[in-house]
């Protein structure tokens, strides 16, 4: 198993996963492994009826908490992550914001401060002719991300520095999608050597019929891909933001997880069915449960 490799970078002044796992669930337990408010409470229809309040994450030791808040339009305002970290005996509490800058109407935002460690830096967001994010800049520190969408897939480029080519600044995922699901999602990262880039991970996604809590089309599609890597380049966490429905398994390729390994998810529902919680343990490596609240 090769040891933890972490990078600190200007844009979020916080290590970034240089080996990681998407953020699908059991994203501790496996980076474990692998790696080193509420402003309006409007019940109007959506895809699913209702929009996620939190989501947080618990394994042995360690919590996040994913939170989010709407306006009257249900666009996002803010998204917190909030992690309470106690597995080295010590607690210790991180917290990353993301406040959303919102025109007038319905349109998607044109740009967020990412605030942690009491610095705060000012990002511009970009969009294509569907209204799908494109491009995302901070001028302050060269920070640019690239989403793409070939064939109804979903690429994200990542330069933390904004230099293409420079040893252990890029990250690339490929999110491939099926019947509205992530069905498999690849990670590109530098090498030990930092030679060129190299496969980290390869994962592979079963759904079951129940609905993910984060999908609303009209956020998913235009700025779920920017949600998905502010989770994984942040702190983490148990947010899935692109797909339609929650998982029921994954499988594939991760350092440090034996070959051929599948993981399956073990769901409950509230009494407006609902998922309420979402679990998971691999033998030898702990296990993680995601317990979700709503508006």
């Amino acid at each position: 198993m090769r040891g933890n490799s972490l990078r600190a970078t200007s844009e979020h002044e916080i290590h970034h996963f240089m080996k990681k796992i998407t953020p699908f669930f059991l994203i501790l337990c496996v980076i474990a492994v692998w790696s080193c408010h509420k402003t309006n409470s409007s019940k109007n229809p959506s895809d699913t009826g209702y929009y996620l309040s939190s989501a947080t994450s618990v394994t042995a030791g360690s919590r996040i908490v994913d939170s989010f808040d709407y306006d009257s339009a249900h666009r996002i305002t803010q998204f917190i992550q909030t992690k309470y970290d106690t597995s080295t005996g010590t607690a210790i509490t991180t917290v990353a914001a993301t406040q959303f800058a919102l025109p007038a109407g319905t349109a998607p935002p044109t740009g967020y401060t990412y605030s942690i460690g009491g610095n705060a830096v000012i990002h511009t967001l970009t969009y294509d002719s569907q209204g799908r994010i494109l491009e995302d800049t901070c001028p302050a520190t060269g920070y640019v991300a690239y989403f793409s969408y070939p064939s109804g897939n979903i690429a994200a480029t990542i330069l933390f520095t904004g230099v293409a080519n420079e040893a252990s600044n890029n990250e690339i995922d490929t999110l491939f999608m099926s019947n509205g699901n992530a069905a498999t999602i690849n990670t590109w990262m530098p090498n030990n050597a930092a030679t060129a880039d190299s496969l980290q991970g390869s994962l592979k996604f079963s759904y079951s019929g129940t609905a993910n809590p984060m999908y609303h089309s009209a956020i998913t599609s235009s700025i779920g891909p920017l949600l998905y890597s502010l989770t994984v380049d942040g702190l983490g966490g148990g947010m899935d933001p692109v797909s339609q429905k929650a998982p029921s398994s994954f499988s594939g390729t991760i350092d440090g997880l034996p070959a051929g390994l599948t993981i399956g998810f073990s769901q409950t529902t509230d009494s407006k069915g609902r998922l309420s919680t979402l679990s998971a343990s691999v033998f030898g490596f702990g296990g993680e449960t995601i317990y979700f609240n709503y508006y």
